[in-house]
């Protein structure tokens, strides 16, 4: 009986991680939602080529979804939102984080911070960002600024797979511009 529980385990796929199938996506179309940032709760991620908003509530609400998932898919028990629950709990107005971590190589961030010991604090909270993150502008519930024009991205947007080095696979979600803004790791190369 064992076994059979063990080469279950083995034998499920990266994919079911998110509440979305990510490795089924080839290629779809998202649009940037347009709400108000004065009045709503709002989570702010600086991306390197994007200004990503979200609703407090709504990151609330989905990572209170997977948790209730998380209870009777035990596969799904892996996932930790520790860090941006105590972030949002501490109910301020507006939250801003900077994504230094996963869109900056070392020979950038050297550009932009010189040789310094630099530790990004909001690291642990991007981290646990990437399937929630994802399935909230998958779902519409996402404001999205061009960081270079300074503007809502009022037009249509991809989801784009693509691989990476040695087989690894990810799905992007991409600017009109074709840059990458958001990208979900969905297999795991040699």
């Amino acid at each position: 009986m064992n076994k059979l529980i063990f080469l279950t385990f083995l034998f499920i796929p990266f994919r079911i991680f998110a509440q979305v199938n990510y490795e089924e996506i080839r290629s779809k179309v998202f649009y940037s939602a347009d709400f108000d940032t004065i009045n709503e709760s709002i989570l702010i991620i600086h991306k390197r080529f994007a200004i990503v908003i979200f609703k407090q509530s709504e990151m609330d609400s989905m990572v209170q979804a997977t948790r209730n998932s998380a209870k009777l898919e035990s596969f799904r028990s892996f996932e930790r939102h520790d860090h941006l629950m105590s972030l949002l709990n501490e109910n301020h107005q507006k939250i801003s984080l900077t994504d230094y971590w996963f869109d900056y190589s070392d020979s950038e961030r050297k550009e932009m911070f010189g040789h310094s010991n630099y530790s990004n604090p909001d690291k642990a909270i991007l981290e646990q960002l990437f399937f929630v993150g994802g399935d909230l502008i998958l779902g519409g519930k996402v404001m999205i600024i061009d960081s270079k024009e300074k503007k809502i991205v009022k037009s249509k947007m991809k989801i784009k797979r693509v691989k990476g080095l040695f087989g690894t696979r990810y799905v992007e979600f991409r600017l009109p511009n074709k840059k990458a803004f958001w990208r979900i790791m969905t297999s795991l190369g040699e």
